[in-house]
């Protein structure tokens, strides 16, 4: 199964889990932090895999894809982060461009300061209180981490190649297409999408048209076709193989029973 596209209401989560969460592999546009208080948290970034435990950070830079899963029963009590780097403005670099050299953070590695946010960050605090700790945690991030940009590709490109497809994925878009807009080659179009992604601009393309369509799935009652043609695809076969092949199950499966789809077992994020 595909990993797929998250969309949120929000552009600032912050959840406490007493639990190991299990979740499929998924990318989005946020700036993903998970802090454990206790236990353990296993974790895929970049098709790595990662046993984050207690007094330990995981840091996932936007459109990486991840996973979390269990290994066995263990228990774990955990924070987690996600804030759109819109917030953020220009206080800080481009997360976009970059990911750590090491995702995972060690307990002797988090300053005073950024752990004293870690454990006063609480999903009851105003939005205000929550986004200071997150800027502060970022801010010290930052400057213990080892950023790796690909100097191959124009640091602002990939921002604006994802940016101009969440804004008209429901549009024709192609690698011609882009390469057009953006003045390069298609061959570009392809290594941008492999190297950041790790799959084509067509799977990519179907990642974040089938999410809006499960959104619209489950809060209007819209034909599936229409959802199809409206989220971009050019028909309903098409849309009904991608969904299967993203989702496990078909639009009209998903309709049906969207209980079934997420499972008694699956704790979400």
């Amino acid at each position: 199964m595909l990993p797929f596209y998250e969309v949120r209401k929000t552009d600032l989560t912050v959840k406490h889990n007493n639990y190991e969460v299990k979740f499929p592999a998924h990318l989005h546009q946020y700036i993903e932090l998970l802090y454990v208080y206790s236990g353990t948290q296993h974790i895929k970034i970049d098709n790595n895999d990662y046993c984050v435990n207690k007094g330990e950070l995981a840091v996932i830079f936007p459109n990486i894809v991840h996973s979390y899963f269990k290994s066995g029963e263990e228990k774990a009590d955990e924070l987690l982060i996600m804030c759109a780097p819109r917030l953020l403005g220009s206080l800080f670099p481009d997360f976009k461009n970059q990911k750590p050299d090491n995702p995972i953070i060690s307990a002797k590695n988090i300053d005073e300061e950024t752990l004293f946010a870690l454990t006063h960050l609480k999903p009851e605090n105003s939005f205000q209180v929550k986004f200071g700790y997150i800027c502060i945690i970022l801010s010290n991030l930052i400057n213990s981490m080892i950023l790796n940009v690909d100097i191959r590709i124009p640091q602002d490109l990939t921002y604006k190649i994802t940016e101009y497809i969440e804004n008209n994925f429901t549009e024709n878009i192609t690698r011609e297409s882009l390469a057009k807009i953006f003045n390069v080659n298609i061959y570009y179009i392809s290594r941008i999408f492999t190297n950041n992604f790790k799959m084509n601009l067509r799977s990519y393309l179907g990642l974040i048209r089938c999410e809006f369509a499960a959104v619209l799935i489950r809060t209007t009652n819209r034909t599936l076709t229409d959802i199809a043609l409206d989220c971009g695809f050019d028909s309903i076969r098409t849309f009904n193989r991608v969904f299967k092949d993203i989702y496990g199950i078909s639009p009209s499966q998903f309709k049906n029973n969207i209980a079934n789809f997420t499972g008694k077992n699956l704790k979400n994020k």
